[in-house]
């Protein structure tokens, strides 16, 4: 049976990359990552920052991508997204990954516009309870960096947080039970970018980190990286050089 075309919204944080790799996992193999640029910084559906890692990632992936412009202003940038849907439509996909996993916000814009086009939407976590979704996510291979925070709990020392296994999941777990946020951030707690996930060739290293603070919420700029060839070993990962 020919499988269908399909394609990722894939904003470089751990939810759109592991909706990704399940869809790859299941036999729908999105062939194409589509990242949307938001030009608000306050978007309540798109990631604005360090945008640029992800065609670094995509070629880690070995997946084409491409970038689209949205205003980022409150349900204009999901309309906005129409005529994109529409040429992907038009080229034969048939299926778009996305990485939701709580916000019905979310989940009920994507669905009304690619339902338009008869596109189907594949978001394979929505629903999950929430602590698991991080255990399953390090069963990925997953490694991601914390972003941004904005929530009680997190404060400027978690800007670039790299949650790498198990144990610093249940780190991240104490601080969301002890504070009373989401631990995967679905509630714009926290934004993520993934430095590794299974089948990478290399770890993304950030280099140079600008670190911005009001006293209250704060997010990272990523200026530099470098890549670190890595071998997958049993137990763990394994960074064997550089280059």
């Amino acid at each position: 049976m020919m499988s269908r075309k399909a394609f990722s919204f894939f904003t470089g944080g751990k939810d759109s990359t592991a909706a990704h790799l399940m869809a790859r996992r299941v036999g729908i193999d999105p062939e194409l990552l589509v990242t949307i640029r938001p030009l608000n910084r306050e978007s309540y559906m798109f990631h604005s920052v360090n945008l640029w890692v992800t065609t670094i990632q995509a070629a880690l992936l070995r997946r084409r991508q491409i970038f689209y412009t949205v205003s980022g202003r409150r349900e204009e940038e999901v309309d906005e997204l129409r005529p994109l849907v529409e040429k992907l439509y038009e080229a034969g996909y048939e299926v778009a990954t996305v990485g939701g996993l709580l916000s019905n916000y979310q989940k009920r814009r994507f669905e009304r516009l690619l339902g338009e086009y008869g596109v189907e939407l594949f978001s394979p976590f929505w629903g999950v309870e929430q602590e698991e979704i991080l255990h399953r996510y390090i069963g990925l291979g997953i490694m991601f960096m914390l972003t941004s925070v904005s929530a009680l709990g997190l404060g400027e020392e978690h800007l670039g947080w790299v949650v790498r296994d198990e144990e610093d999941v249940e780190r991240l777990v104490e601080l969301a039970q002890r504070y009373g946020f989401n631990p995967t951030g679905e509630g714009g707690e926290y934004e993520s970018l993934v430095l590794y996930v299974e089948g990478f060739s290399h770890v993304i290293r950030p280099t140079r980190i600008v670190r911005h603070w009001d006293g209250y919420t704060g997010y990272v700029e990523i200026h530099g990286v470098r890549l670190e060839r890595a071998v997958e070993r049993r137990g763990g990962l394994e960074v064997v050089s550089r280059g």
